[in-house]
Order: C-alpha cells, then sequence, then structure tokens
C-alpha cells in the first residue's frame, strides 16, 4: 500500500531548523513507495519545489485550516506536524481523524517537566514523534507510547573541511562560535549566559574571536548582542544580514564555518533537539553546552555544563540557567587544548563518529521507515477489521482508529509525486 503523508511545517526551501528537516525528510519519502505533501506554515501559494507539492496553509494562524482541508481533499493517511504543539486546538488528532487521518506530531519538548498545555495535545495523537531521547523519556513518563525519530543532519555535506580563520580575521586566534536563533525576549537560546562566559573568558585570552549565526540586533524581539558584548570590550562577528534573510548562508559554506570553529558554545535554556549541535560534530568541532532538556543527550565530543538553578515560563514549566562559571571553565580547558595543538587531536574523530549516528540517511532508514511500515500495515489491519464486520483494532500507538469515529474512506489511485 502507498501512504500518502502530509507534512505540516516550513517549506522545504526555508532555511530555518524546521525548513531543513522538511527537506531531509520529505525528498526521503518521496522515492520511496509513499506519496507526500507539504502544507507549509505560511499563507504562500502552492509550488512544487524540487519534485515536492508544497501547499498553502490558509489564513488561520498556525495554518490550522490549511492542513484539515488538504488531508481531507487529498485524501491524506497521516498527518506529520513538525512545531510546537501547543497553539494548535486542544483535539487536534480528533479533528484530523474526522478528516480520515492518523495524526503524528513531531513536538518539540523544551521544557522539564513537559507542559501541560504539550500534553494536553499529545493525549489526542495516534503516533506521538519524539525528536529526542529527553522528549521519549518524559513522554513515557507521563503514560505516552512514543515513537523516537530523531533530527538528521546531512553528514554529507556537514564534514570537516579546511578552517578559514582569515573570515572572522582571526588568523591566530582562538575561534568561538554559537549558531542560534536571537528572537525570543525571554532569551531561551541563551544569549546573555553565552555571552557573559565568553566576555569573562575574553577578559584573560584577546587572542581569541566570537561569531554569532544570527541577526544580532533587536530588531526580531532579541538581544542586542553588540550592547551586551560592549560591556566587556569584545566584537560579536556576525554573518551578511541580507543574505541570512535572503536565501539563508549556503550548507557548504556553513560547514567551513563549523570547521573554523574551535568550539561551539550552545548555552540554551531549554531545546527541543539541539541541530547545531550535530552539525558541528559532523565537521569535527566540539560543543560547550547546558545540560539540559535534549542537549543532555546530544554530545559526543565536548562539554556539558551544569545548571545553577531553572526559571519559570509562561509554559507553566522549567527552563534552565546555565553555569556560566563552568562554561567559561570548559572554554579555558578548550582553550589550553587549542594552544597545545591538541584540541583537534582530542576531538575531532570522536565528534564525527558521533554525529554520523545522525545522519539523515541513517535516521531515515533506522526509524522513519520502519515507522512508516508500521503505519501502513496498521491502517491495512483495520480496514480488513472493517470489511469482515468485527471492531476496528487497536493497532495505533495511542488509540484505535475506532476511537474517532470514522468509518473507511474512499482513496483513489493517483499519480506519484516526484
Amino acid at each position: 500500500m502507498t501512504l500518502t503523508c502530509l507534512w505540516h511545517s516550513a517549506p522545504c526551501y526555508y532555511p530555518t531548523g524546521y525548513g531543513v528537516q522538511t527537506r531531509g525528510f520529505a525528498h526521503r519519502i518521496a522515492v520511496s513507495e509513499h506519496d507526500i505533501a507539504v502544507v507549509m506554515t505560511t499563507i504562500n501559494l502552492g509550488i512544487e519545489w524540487e519534485g515536492i507539492l508544497h501547499l498553502p496553509g490558509g489564513k488561520e494562524p498556525f495554518s490550522i485550516e490549511g492542513v484539515l482541508e488538504w488531508t481531507r481533499r487529498l485524501k491524506a493517511d497521516i498527518v506529520f506536524t513538525l512545531f510546537d504543539v501547543w497553539p494548535l486546538p486542544e483535539n487536534m488528532g480528533e479533528l484530523i481523524n474526522r478528516m480520515g487521518a492518523k495524526w503524528a506530531p513531531i513536538a518539540p519538548i523544551d521544557h522539564d517537566p513537559i507542559p501541560q498545555d504539550v500534553l494536553k495535545r499529545l493525549i489526542h495523537a495516534d503516533y506521538p514523534i519524539a525528536m529526542s531521547r529527553f522528549a521519549e523519556r518524559e513522554m513515557k513518563r507521563v503514560g505516552l507510547e512514543p515513537i523516537y525519530i530523531p533530527h538528521g543532519v546531512e553528514t554529507n555535506v556537514f564534514k570537516p573541511v579546511q578552517p578559514d580563520k582569515s573570515m572572522f580575521a582571526a588568523e591566530d586566534m582562538f575561534m568561538v562560535g554559537i549558531v542560534a536563533t536571537n528572537l525570543e525576549p525571554m532569551d531561551r537560546k541563551g544569549w546573555k549566559p553565552a555571552l557573559d562566559a565568553f566576555g569573562k573568558f575574553y577578559q584573560k585570552h584577546p587572542n581569541s574571536r566570537l561569531y554569532a549565526h544570527c541577526e544580532p540586533s533587536r530588531a526580531d524581539s532579541g538581544y542586542d548582542l553588540a550592547a551586551i558584548a560592549s560591556e566587556y570590550g569584545f566584537k560579536v562577528y556576525t554573518p551578511d544580514m541580507w543574505q541570512l534573510v535572503g536565501n539563508g548562508i549556503p550548507s557548504t559554506r556553513m560547514a567551513q564555518i563549523y570547521s573554523t570553529f574551535d568550539v561551539l558554545l550552545m548555552l540554551t535554556r531549554g531545546e527541543g533537539f539541539g541541530v547545531p549541535l550535530i552539525e558541528a560534530q559532523a565537521c569535527g568541532t566540539p560543543v560547550i553546552v547546558t545540560d539540559f532538556t535534549a542537549c543532555s543527550d546530544l554530545v559526543g565530543a565536548g562539554w556539558k555544563i551544569p545548571i545553577t538553578g531553572k526559571r519559570w515560563t509562561p509554559m507553566s514549566s522549567w527552563w534552565a540557567e546555565p553555569d556560566v562559571d563552568a562554561a567559561v571553565e570548559a572554554l579555558e580547558e578548550a582553550y589550553d587544548l587549542w594552544e597545545k595543538g591538541e584540541l583537534e587531536k582530542k576531538f575531532k574523530i570522536k565528534a564525527r563518529a558521533f554525529a554520523k549516528a545522525y545522519d539523515f540517511d541513517v535516521v531515515y532508514q533506522m526509524y522513519m521507515a520502519p515507522f512508516l511500515e508500521r503505519v501502513d500495515g496498521e491502517i491495512k489491519a483495520e480496514k480488513s477489521d472493517e470489511r469482515s464486520g468485527q471492531a476496528p483494532s487497536e493497532h495505533s500507538g495511542q488509540r484505535g482508529v475506532g476511537d474517532s469515529g470514522q468509518g473507511d474512506k474512499p482513496k483513489k489511485k493517483r499519480k506519484r509525486r516526484r
């Protein structure tokens, strides 16, 4: 049986974290035996991009209207949603079931514990998908039956390449990099603690540079990074803003940037996954990251930074407060190894080997492909039950199709989209 899949997230061509994951999974599903279309979280006109049909999400916030309408029109078998679930209707799973499809939310869990507003939606999911081991543990703790499918990285692109410190005027300097968005007033990405840590480190090591891959001003409701840096007397190097907000920085260029870092610094307060951690390690670069939520399981080469406390958020749960002094110590250790010429020798091979477990092809073959096969089998079994007049069996992870009250949905044969 060929499954008809809808993927609700950023479009494939968006140079964002969600866009990259959409592209990686959608292309692999498209070349398998299944059909896929992307329902965009935008009101853009529909297009076909690299053989993948992209459909407009409609005018409602978070494209809820579009998801339900395209589920009905395309007679979808399964709907993946890749972004926060808390903005969705609490009964989103039931609404999708009424359209004749299963719901598989790939839900970021970036708080500890899992927020109630997230849980209230996931209990209506047929297949709640955990993108991290932390999310998997949290979902199981509250009684869900998650499917673990981590995010992926194209390790044939993100790989060690020749560093070019001249791009940062840092030929003989220790290079620290941060790759994160800067658009949240509550600073989930941890810009303030990260710049505080680097600032303290810089006082002792002025032969160091900091590159921040983001919009460095308050234009997107984030922090004024230059203002924070001025308190410590250092400069923040940033990308070409017009390129960043235009077509984005090409992945090959990002691989060179990661390879130029001596260490990636990521003092996040909470992450659903943390793709830059894997991208950096795929390029052989060690990482310094907060030991909290998803990040705790994503360090193959580097340092985990303890927390000094937690911050209550509007989601009625907790983010972390990373230990700035411990981060300074980690930077000192990395600098000492760099100065001795031992940093690359200690971490490069180890980092690369760890990251390859998250290669998109590996993730797809180990986790996504078996999951789609499972869904295919369960839908076949349910249809067989219905034809024989039996009550639908409890085949799905969270709930049987009978819970939604749906009957056998018609499905016409269509040409496969490529």
